[in-house]
């Protein structure tokens, strides 16, 4: 066999299993087979500037491509805003809304419009992506498109003052919370008409209604319901299933009996029923004074449901004039009953009307007097659409209460309170901060009669129930109060749904004693063991928190 030639052993055309003798093996690394060979420093440093460049370009461009689609964007808009001819914009037609417009609507206002036009367009609809509230108040409006029913995102619709005979279809698509019809012509209430699921503040004020079907329990998240000045004469059982239920007014209706399961649910606090055979008119009636005798100012001192305040003069002292408004249909309760209340009140932590204002030619009640306390202010801001039934918060000048401030109000309140439930069986129907005045003395006085009643103080059965829903009013008013000047987390197993109640959850827990365990028996779901607001006085007098406000 031929000798191979030097330096063959490397060649792969030599495949011989035995190496010859005389030759010499080649060193051998000391890694395991497979391993990779590790890299030289050299090799590393060389490599790693490459990397960071890349990283570098590749983040460079990313920040240039997001900066050129924002410009691209904000330029389209401009030059959309520039297309858009503003001279040819109909407040009343969507049709001749730009597309950036419509498309970052969050609230639509159309009311008032003689010829609005509402498209039977989807796609037009559609693009308001962005809509929570529209305002549809004060047309001729008889129905709405289906094709409204693409608006998901639509919380708050307005319809009063239209000429709508039923509820349109559309309306049980949508997920409203608030719904307003007041003012129309609707004949009848069913829950079918309604978007039961998210539904929460339902406004039914001065309709022709006359019959609620039992099918409205299920309205199950409804909180708020407005049902004053219709022609309703049964109050179906059912309604007793919304078990949600906190504030309902049926002023000015032909109710002569309540169900019992309605007037028990576990969160109702305030109830209007003046004007119904179910509650007793008032006969007194304060003292008539001629509206020549009075000199008006310009100076409004608030509005409310039934009608506005101004400042004004009668006999030489400043008087607050409450004027009713046309109809006086307002929200809360009933003009007439107002008036004659307000002639039966007579507490010094009440304000009520020194005299009524009769209209002539009618010989109806136009207004009311009353006497004008220097440097008053409500301790409260009236509820909002978030609110639903609780006021928004303090009011500006009654911000940052002490706690002796806080223990007035609670003590001033209650006083009136159990007055008007022992002594003369009124329920005042709209206990709340915001309906609380307080002078420059600090002195705090319940006002505002609008939603008041008078009921049958004989019928045992029936008053107790009116007043242990009066209970549960003075407790959130309590719990209000508390937490935002105390801060303090007043006990509830109501089970309500309050706005703060994230607040609460933060707010340090109220002290164990007496006042603690009174307050836990009014802020419980059963109205029925509630305590009446005789039994409350008792039982704030015996506390020392108390002993400065006794007289």
């Amino acid at each position: 066999m031929p000798q191979p030639l030097a330096g063959a052993d490397a060649s792969t055309l030599f495949h011989d299993d035995k190496r010859p003798s005389n030759m010499r093996a080649p060193p051998v690394q000391r890694t395991r087979m497979g391993e990779p060979r590790p890299r030289r420093e050299g090799e590393r440093t060389k490599r790693r500037p490459v990397v960071e460049w890349t990283k570098a370009i590749l983040l460079c461009l990313a920040v240039v491509s997001g900066f050129l689609s924002f410009v691209w964007h904000k330029k389209s808009l401009h030059l959309q805003r520039q297309s858009s001819n503003f001279e040819m914009v109909d407040r009343c037609n969507l049709r001749t809304y730009p597309l950036w417009q419509i498309e970052a609507l969050e609230e639509l206002n159309l009311s008032g419009c003689d010829h609005v036009s509402l498209p039977d367009d989807a796609e037009l609809w559609s693009k308001l992506s962005s809509l929570k509230k529209l305002d549809l108040n004060n047309n001729s409006l008889i129905d709405l498109p289906d094709e409204m029913e693409v608006l998901s995102s639509l919380e708050t619709l307005f319809l009063s003052e239209n000429k709508m005979e039923s509820i349109p279809d559309v309306i049980s698509k949508l997920n409203l919370r608030v719904l307003s019809l007041r003012g129309n012509l609707l004949r009848e209430l069913s829950a079918s008409y309604l978007p039961t699921s998210s539904l929460v503040w339902l406004i039914l004020t001065n309709n022709q209604i006359s019959k609620l079907h039992s099918d409205i329990g299920d309205a199950k998240h409804l909180r708020k319901l407005m049902l004053s000045h219709n022609r309703i004469d049964t109050v179906p059982v059912e309604l007793g299933e919304c078990m949600d239920l906190e504030l309902i007014r049926l002023a000015n209706n032909n109710i002569s009996l309540m169900p019992r399961e309605v007037l028990t649910l576990p969160k109702l606090a305030w109830i209007s029923l003046s004007g119904n055979p179910i509650s007793i008119p008032p006969t007194k009636v304060a003292k008539i004074i001629k509206e020549t005798d009075i000199q008006m100012h310009s100076t409004v001192l608030g509005k409310g449901a039934s009608g506005t305040v101004y400042q004004g003069s009668y006999n030489g002292n400043d008087v607050a004039v409450k004027i009713f408004k046309e109809g006086s249909k307002g929200s809360d309760g009933n003009a007439v009953d107002e008036a004659r209340i307000n002639g039966l009140i007579d507490h010094p932590l009440a304000i009520s009307a020194i005299g009524v204002i009769m209209d002539g030619k009618e010989k109806t009640y136009k207004g009311m007097v009353m006497n004008l306390l220097s440097g008053t202010y409500p301790l409260g801001k009236i509820p909002n659409f978030d609110t639903v039934t609780r006021d928004e918060g303090p009011s500006p000048h009654s911000e940052n209460l002490s706690m002796n401030q806080v223990y007035s109000v609670v003590w001033n309140v209650a006083s009136v309170l159990e007055y008007i439930h022992s002594t003369i069986g009124v329920s005042h129907s709209d206990v709340y901060l915001h309906n609380v005045l307080r002078d420059g003395q600090f002195v705090a006085r319940l006002s505002d009669w609008g939603a008041s009643f008078v009921y049958n103080h004989e019928n045992a059965e029936l008053a107790e129930m009116l007043e242990r829903i009066e209970v549960l009013a003075f407790g959130r008013l309590v719990q209000d109060i508390f937490a935002w000047h105390l801060r303090v987390a007043v006990p509830d197993t109501t089970g309500s749904a309050s706005y703060f109640d994230s607040f609460l959850s933060r707010g340090k827990s109220m002290e164990k004693g007496a006042f603690k365990e009174l307050l836990a028996s009014i802020l419980q779901p059963n109205s029925t063991i509630r305590p009446n607001f005789r039994a409350i006085m008792e039982k704030l007098e015996s506390m020392p928190e108390f002993n400065d406000f006794k007289r």
